[in-house]
């Protein structure tokens, strides 16, 4: 089975019509991971839009519905590569924006979408948290769920009332045999610490697509992600880093039975 990590800068968006510039931008390395015959492949968290939204009128302005133009856009690679893709971006419904995650079948399905539980940072000004882990679904790779970010601390936080204590883990007692993690991770050591215990605490697979480079927002606001880091995990930690270039656009893949 052929795992892909896409490493990937996006320029911060303003408009959606600079999302589609960052489609544009990303297509080498789609190219790419089409030509390693990837069957598995992970973008970043929030990975057209950017991260740095300062509040919910600026994410607002790049905000989609679960089926928007970024699921299209996304669909497209899964049909024609024939591939799972799993990738972050600002969902909006009736009932706010939240920092959300979806994966789709190669038939291009929706077989399980997820809201960042953890928030962290800039998404406090403008997300409202998930409640819920996101459903386990059965591919061809086993029990297979999505994460964004922070949630890999494997805890469900205390800011959601309904279970308010840090023993609660995030999938609870779910077989997991593949986790795709959308993440901005920023600096750190590579690999964190908490991939590796998630890894250790649910006996699976972990595919891990960062973001790398500096960032800035409204008001001189700048943020700085590192040079990145994307990897994949078995759940014996052996770590697959074959492609990964730190501080630039990459996919980290690897060839393993799951």
């Amino acid at each position: 089975m052929i795992l892909s990590a896409v490493q990937f800068r996006p320029q911060l968006a303003t408009s959606m019509a600079d999302v589609g510039n960052n489609y544009r931008q990303c297509e080498p390395l789609i190219h790419q991971v089409a030509q390693l015959g990837s069957q598995f492949i992970v973008f970043p968290e929030l990975c057209f839009t950017g991260y740095s939204f300062l509040s919910r009128d600026e994410a607002a302005r790049v905000c989609e519905r679960q089926d928007g133009p970024t699921f299209r856009f996304m669909r497209g690679i899964a049909l024609e590569l024939k591939a799972y893709v799993c990738w972050g971006y600002v969902e909006a419904d009736d009932s706010g924006l939240y920092n959300s995650a979806t994966l789709v079948s190669p038939e291009g399905k929706i077989l399980t979408s997820y809201r960042k539980v953890n928030l962290f940072g800039t998404d406090f000004l403008w997300a409202t948290p998930g409640f819920d882990s996101a459903p386990v679904v059965e591919t061809e790779f086993g029990a297979t769920s999505i994460v964004v970010c922070r949630d890999l601390r494997n805890k469900i936080p205390q800011n959601i009332p309904r279970m308010a204590s840090k023993s609660v883990p995030l999938f609870g007692t779910q077989k997991l045999d593949l986790v795709a993690a959308s993440v901005n991770w920023g600096k750190g050591g590579y690999p964190a610490n908490s991939w590796m215990d998630f890894v250790a605490d649910n006996h699976c697979t972990l595919i891990i697509a960062n973001r790398w480079g500096k960032e800035e927002g409204s008001n001189h606001y700048r943020q700085d992600f590192g040079q990145g880091g994307s990897i994949i995990i078995e759940p014996n930690w052996k770590c697959h880093t074959g492609g990964i270039d730190f501080a630039n656009n990459c996919v980290v893949t690897a060839n393993t039975e799951i």
